[in-house]
């Protein structure tokens, strides 16, 4: 069982229109603040906004991520709508829990920063800490934002806090300029979080490298859809490179040597971000290995495995035999808790479950105080960025085919086709990302910037397996609906957005 990594403080902090929560404290902000101690326990409260039990993760990023993505199948009628793009606006289960975690973190993060910007804390290394706290809520803001304006497009951009309802009503913004701001507060989270990993205390946070590898990340999304600036692939490039010139130090990521660690060990030197998750304290474990766990494989006093969905039977033939990752990401047969040995689609494993995920799996977790964290980026990531980045500037070289083979190499897979043009090398990497990145929530922001939800969607087992199918395609779908809550009470969102 994993320590208590942070400690738990709630604020009744006013968020927009259907962002409301319950006062659990009548501290007062110019009460609070006052040290860094108490900094670090507002900290908290921003990264609690992404960590409730049953909430961004388990039950949202899942379905607007994940379930997009043609090698998944679901097994529930409310994560299906989301493969074949028969969701809504008024979408309660999966849209809202995305929508408000995501801005009551940029809420909290505004409070945050406004306090600490006009206090000086008494000593020199409190001081320190007070800047790099601002820091910290900057990258956690940035990063809140750049989910929000991938997933939906134009979204509210607030930068101050608000203690009114009204106040909390803004117009949607612009996307360029949404990651104008995104830009900008990633460029101070570089300067300004420390520059070497974090101590036992403060483990998994980001450090000068977290964000360098976001802001790279920011740089190639911009360079595709919607907005295809011709000058960000450069900057993706440059910035990227910084982090794979820190590879193997304190101050940067590696790759490990096995894929199933890399995915089975928190905070590892390959994890450049990941959510923390604990048995210890009440609504701070996952729900993933209950939501998303396999029919009976465990302990049937725990009441774990709802198996949502999984992965198509033509994914799971994409893997070599000798590939670790595919058995890693998938558990295509198993012995249940009765003895019984499950085979996909067998008696006991229908095909209509898809081939279980294996990624995130916790054998003493009940409902929703899974262990294992939540995986937002690997340095796998990185060079798989690092071999598109290449191709695309330069065509398939050597340099870009070292990045690639790297990443197959340590999955135990052979090396990627020689002689590729430059667009199949482009398919290559796009597939190569689903297999060492599937259920890590990039499924849909690779989909989306490569311009292939047209082609993802006429590929998707939900649209043209099972019923209903046969959804067709619309311009609209390169986003999804903002909550209907939000375009009702909001006077200042006039309009959803297009085919929703």
């Amino acid at each position: 069982m994993k320590k208590l990594k942070y400690i738990i403080l709630f604020f009744g902090l006013v968020a927009c229109s259907d962002l409301e929560e319950q006062v659990y404290s009548e501290i007062s902000p110019s009460n609070f603040y006052q040290n860094a101690g108490e900094a670090e326990v507002a900290l908290t409260s921003v990264y609690n906004s992404y960590n409730r039990a049953v909430s961004l993760f388990d039950f949202g990023l899942a379905s607007l991520t994940v379930m997009p993505s043609p090698k998944m199948i679901a097994s529930v009628p409310w994560r299906r709508m989301w493969g074949n793009y028969t969701t809504s606006a008024s979408d309660a289960v999966s849209l809202p829990r995305v929508w408000n975690p995501l801005y009551q973190g940029v809420f909290r993060a505004n409070v945050l920063m406004s306090e600490l910007k006009g206090r000086e804390f008494e000593s020199e290394a409190e001081e320190i800490k007070r800047k790099e706290i601002i820091a910290e809520a900057k990258f956690l803001r940035a990063w809140s934002f750049f989910n929000l304006v991938q997933l939906f497009g134009d979204v509210p951009l607030p930068l101050e806090p608000t203690t009114t309802v009204v106040g909390a009503q803004l117009p949607r913004t612009a996307i360029a300029k949404v990651y104008e701001q995104i830009i900008l507060d990633l460029q101070d989270a570089e300067t300004g979080l420390p520059s070497i990993k974090r101590g036992e205390t403060e483990i998994g946070r980001p450090i000068q490298a977290t964000a360098k590898f976001l802001l790279a990340k920011v740089y190639l999304t911009m360079a595709g859809l919607p907005l295809q600036d011709p000058t960000t692939m450069a900057l993706a490039q440059n910035k990227l490179q910084e982090v794979l010139n820190l590879e193997d130090t304190p101050q940067g990521y590696s790759l490990l040597s096995s894929y199933e660690d890399a995915i089975r060990v928190d905070n590892n030197n390959e994890r450049i971000f990941a959510m923390q998750q604990t048995q210890v304290s009440a609504d701070q474990g996952t729900a993933f290995g209950h939501v998303w766990g396999a029919s009976n494989r465990f302990d049937p006093s725990l009441g774990i495995g709802q198996f949502h969905g999984g992965y198509t039977q033509e994914f799971y033939d994409s893997f070599e035999e000798t590939d670790e990752r595919r058995d890693v990401t998938m558990l295509y047969s198993y012995e249940d808790n009765t003895g019984v040995i499950r085979t996909y689609k067998g008696e006991e494993y229908d095909e209509r479950w898809g081939i279980f995920q294996n990624k995130y799996v916790d054998f003493d977790q009940s409902c929703c105080d899974g262990d294992p964290d939540m995986i937002i980026y690997r340095y796998a990531d990185a060079l798989l960025m690092a071999a598109e980045i290449e191709n695309s500037l330069n065509g398939p070289t050597e340099k870009a085919y070292g990045f690639l083979n790297r990443v197959r190499r340590r999955a135990i897979a052979t090396d990627a086709p020689i002689g590729m043009t430059q667009s199949e090398f482009f398919e290559y990497v796009y597939e190569e990302r689903y297999r060492e990145l599937s259920f890590e929530f990039q499924e849909v922001y690779d989909i989306r910037r490569l311009g292939k939800v047209e082609e993802a969607l006429s590929q998707h087992a939900e649209n043209i397996t099972f019923s209903p199918t046969h959804t067709e395609y619309k311009a609209g779908f390169n986003l999804w609906p903002l909550p209907i809550a939000e375009v009702q009470t909001n006077t200042n969102i006039l309009t959803n957005n297009p085919d929703w």
